[in-house]
Order: C-alpha cells, then sequence, then structure tokens
C-alpha cells in the first residue's frame, strides 16, 4: 500500500511540474526534490523520467476514453453534448504538458510517437460514434463527412489550445490561468454551431450566453502591428 502511494505521489507531483515549467525542464532529481525523496527512492517505482512520462500519458489515455462513453440504456441529450465538452475541457488542463510539449516528447521517444496516433485513433472514432448518435436522435445535422472534418477541428482545437495561449501572449504564467484554458470549450461549442437542431440549438444558446463574452480576439486583434527592428 505505502509503495503504491509513493508511485501516485511521483505521479501527481510530476504532473504539476511537468504543467508548470515544461517538461524538458524538469529532471527526475528535480521531482525527488519536490516530494522530499531520494533519486534512488524514485527510481525503484519509475526507472526514468520517460517511465513517468509513459504512466501520465496512460492515465491521461484511460482517463479520457473513459469520459467519451456512450451512455448505457438510453439516446444521446443535449447534456450529454455539454458534459463531453466540459469533461475533455479538464482533461485538457490537467494534462496540458502532454500536447503543449507534443513534438519534443515524440522526437525523444519513439514509443511514444507510435502510441500518440494510437490514442488519437481511439478519441477520433469514438467521437464519430457519438456524433453520430446526436445525429440519430435528431439534435444534429450532420452528413459522415462533416462528422468527420468537424471531429477533426475539435481536436486541432483540444491539442492545440495551450500552445495558442502561449503563443499569442494569453498565458505567460501557468499559474491563476485555468479561465484561459476553459475558453477552448467556447470554441469548440461555436464550431458545433451550424450542425445543432431543436433542443440542441437551445441548449447551445443558452451555453453561449452563460459563457459571456471572450476577449482574446479583442487582445490580439490591438496588439502592435509593426515589429521592431533588430539592432
Amino acid at each position: 500500500m505505502k509503495a503504491s502511494k509513493t508511485k501516485e505521489r511521483i505521479l501527481q507531483t510530476s504532473l504539476a511540474l511537468f504543467n508548470e515549467k515544461g517538461e524538458r525542464a524538469v529532471t527526475t532529481n528535480h521531482i525527488a526534490s519536490e516530494l522530499g525523496i531520494s533519486p534512488g527512492n524514485l527510481y525503484y517505482h519509475y526507472r526514468n523520467k520517460q517511465e513517468v512520462i509513459r504512466a501520465l500519458f496512460d492515465q491521461y489515455r484511460q482517463e479520457t476514453v473513459d469520459v467519451l462513453n456512450m451512455p448505457e440504456g438510453r439516446d444521446l441529450t443535449s447534456s450529454d453534448k455539454i458534459q463531453y465538452f466540459q469533461s475533455l475541457s479538464k482533461q485538457l488542463w490537467s494534462y496540458r504538458f502532454l500536447h503543449r510539449d507534443i513534438h519534443h516528447l515524440i522526437e525523444a521517444n519513439p514509443e511514444f510517437q507510435k502510441l500518440y496516433p494510437i490514442f488519437a485513433s481511439q478519441v477520433m472514432k469514438q467521437g464519430q460514434k457519438i456524433y453520430q448518435g446526436f445525429v440519430d436522435v435528431g439534435l444534429m445535422e450532420m452528413t459522415p463527412p462533416e462528422i468527420e472534418a468537424l471531429i477533426i477541428n475539435l481536436w486541432i482545437v483540444l491539442t492545440n489550445w495551450s500552445n495558442f495561449l502561449y503563443m499569442s501572449g494569453h498565458l505567460k504564467d501557468d499559474k491563476d490561468s485555468e479561465h484561459l484554458v476553459w475558453q477552448a470549450l467556447r470554441q469548440m461549442v461555436f464550431l458545433e454551431g451550424p450542425y445543432l437542431r431543436g433542443e440542441s440549438r437551445e441548449t447551445y444558446e443558452q451555453l453561449l450566453g452563460n459563457m459571456g463574452g471572450s476577449n482574446l480576439f479583442a487582445v490580439l486583434s490591438n496588439s502592435p502591428t509593426k515589429i521592431a527592428d533588430s539592432d
């Protein structure tokens, strides 16, 4: 039991450090120091940082697949749509380093290069079933190609949102910034808008009203348009 708790503490601490500082800036010595344990104790549970990352990725993949399960014994409802988006946004924030540092992770670990596309395929195939379920009950009107295109666009928003926030200057400090990441939910809702019908359309309008406005575009459009000359 004690060993199991230590492994869980290692994962939780590593996740927090990777998210805050970036995976490349964090070593196993940093993790051990944050936990107040020796590097040898950490290596007893995980031989290296790559094993820690693999464990976190497996955890993230399983949690995400579980989030996307279809309801048993009933049809999908408009409330399910909101729940899916909220859960996925939460997953995105909790494991944001996996997407923000994806290029380095793939380059540094050939195994990760194989695992990530498999995970993406799982998510997209499950998303295809979910959207077809919404179409079947009349909450959305979409053709199969439109479903595929929407899923790809949603995946791009989800997996690149943190990068967008950092690159555009919205996210300079990882602390107290969760509200910006939740703006990804607003973008995903807009992508769905043209295909919504009936009760789903009403829920969409209510959800957008509850979310309020966003200043992301205004901040960017009001940024300086001239790049200063370098010496």
